[in-house]
């Protein structure tokens, strides 16, 4: 840890923890993408049938939740993700209401 003159303390990353950053970066990008084959399930069959509008709508509040916590908190790759779901979880959403 080192101490700057104005008084603030920031740590030092190591390596392998910038390299772990940056695998954990890749996964919250890919997680998202995993619920492509139901959005495209959706609107390729024409139907949402079997597809719970309370389970896919709560999941798309949740994701305003956390996007306005990354933002507050200014948490860049937070937002990312969550940007990413409740696009995809939005897409849902709107089919289960279309079929």
């Amino acid at each position: 840890m080192v101490r700057h003159g104005h008084g603030h303390k920031h740590l030092h990353l190591k390596k392998h923890k910038k390299l772990f950053d940056y695998t954990v970066y890749a996964f919250m990008v890919a997680t998202p993408l995993f619920e492509l084959p139901q959005l495209w399930d959706i609107y390729s069959r024409k139907s949402a049938q079997d597809v719970s509008l309370a389970t896919w709508g709560f999941f798309f509040i949740a994701n305003i939740a956390w996007i306005i916590y990354a933002v507050q908190n200014k948490l860049k790759p937070l937002l990312v993700v969550y940007v990413l779901y409740i696009l995809i979880e939005g897409g849902i959403v709107a089919g289960i209401l279309l079929y």
